[in-house]
């Protein structure tokens, strides 16, 4: 009920915004207030493995963000995007062809920001991620709850220091979406931060636990039901009777950033570990990534390389995907970025994967072999 209330405070803020005009020194003020970006991208795929016909994809995403700042303490916020709303991890990749015929554009984010004073923020209604997350182990970047955060934040005097704590609760059976078959499926989460700066560089320290109650109406909804209301990674064990996971989530999370400048170019290196305390085996993951450089400007490049091993109910897969993997994996990545020309960014992505034990999955793999994935992405930012 509060969430249908907090969303329905975001439509109607955002509207007035758009419906009401402003003109001279108010129009100059809104203007201000106002901030919007948006990215629209193309790629090409092309997935490989041994002893099968490759597949190659065509695919293309844009979203559109916008943020409307009512005061000086209080943020309207929402995303517009293609992709597919059924899935839990909502990408906005498609195929060419589905535009407004399979697949519509729709309300990813939408939610109010209130910030009592600089140390506190609160949030409602559906909204990106609180937690910091240097890799996506246990949350995905595309995933957009639907509930409510609050993140403190403490500084230093000196400004070398800053510790803080963030906070979520979340609906699975989001009301803003068609994800709502899924009977008291909830997300808990709370997590410490610590971030250290000097000059040149910084080190960001993260310890949270996660909590998911009755996942298995996911279970259900995904394998269960014809045709499956959800769209979601299929990778955790099932339990004996086949109507559930095998194992509970409570999830130990740590996670670590060391960043730094080298040659006038960032240097990143991140690491996740994830220690599921509901399952009895098969509960561990990590997984770490180093990047060099930056696209931000034109005419800069980035390469990295990622790596994981998850084992198969480290975390619950509808909500992790490393990419090219959700859990039951291990593999590689290799990336490539370079910032052409204004707007306008080329990234190439290379990743290899194989399951650990295919044949405890709900739907079994036909063999063990490595997977490959080359993706040669397009982006043209719009703001």
């Amino acid at each position: 009920m509060w969430t249908r209330c907090s969303l329905l405070c975001v439509l109607t803020l955002s509207v007035l915004t758009y419906v009401v005009p402003a003109t001279g020194q108010d129009a100059a003020q809104e203007e201000d207030r106002f901030s919007w970006n948006g990215m629209i991208r193309t790629r090409l795929q092309g997935d490989y493995q041994d002893g099968s016909r490759a597949v190659n994809r065509f695919m293309y995403g844009f979203f559109l963000n916008g943020t409307f700042r009512v005061t000086d303490r209080i943020d309207v916020a929402g995303r517009i995007k293609t992709g597919n709303p059924n899935a839990i991890v909502t990408s906005e990749w498609m195929s060419y062809g589905d535009f407004l015929v399979n697949e519509h554009p729709h309300v990813s984010w939408a939610y109010v920001k209130v910030r009592p004073n600089p140390s506190l923020a609160l949030i409602a209604g559906k909204f990106p991620l609180p937690f910091f997350r240097p890799t996506q182990v246990v949350l995905d970047n595309d995933l957009s709850p639907e509930g409510f955060a609050q993140q403190i934040v403490i500084d230093s005097e000196d400004g070398s220091s800053s510790f803080g704590m963030n906070f979520g609760q979340f609906m699975i059976n989001q009301l803003a979406s068609p994800v709502k078959d899924l009977d008291r499926t909830y997300f808990l989460g709370g997590q410490l931060v610590a971030r250290f700066t000097q000059p040149g560089s910084s080190q960001t320290l993260a310890a949270a636990i996660y909590s998911v109650s009755g996942a298995d109406s996911i279970f259900v909804a995904q394998n269960l039901r014809s045709p499956s209301p959800i769209v979601a990674p299929n990778s955790n064990r099932a339990n004996r009777y086949g109507d559930g996971y095998l194992s509970e989530f409570r999830m130990f999370n740590l996670s670590g950033q060391y960043a730094r400048t080298v040659n006038g170019r960032p240097l990143t290196i991140s690491a996740d570990y994830v220690f599921n305390t509901g399952a009895n085996d098969m509960r561990q993951g990590v997984t770490g990534m180093i990047v060099y450089g930056s696209t931000a400007r034109v005419g800069g490049t980035r390469g990295g390389i990622h790596a994981f091993l998850m084992q198969q109910d480290a975390t619950l897969a509808p909500f992790s995907n490393i990419d090219y993997s959700q859990t039951n994996t291990k593999g590689v990545g290799l990336l490539f970025g370079h910032h052409v020309i204004e707007r306008f960014r080329v990234d190439i992505a290379l990743y290899t994967r194989k399951y650990d034990s295919p044949e405890t999955l709900v739907s079994p793999a036909a063999n063990n072999a490595w997977r490959t994935r080359l993706r040669f992405m397009l982006s043209f930012l719009l703001n």
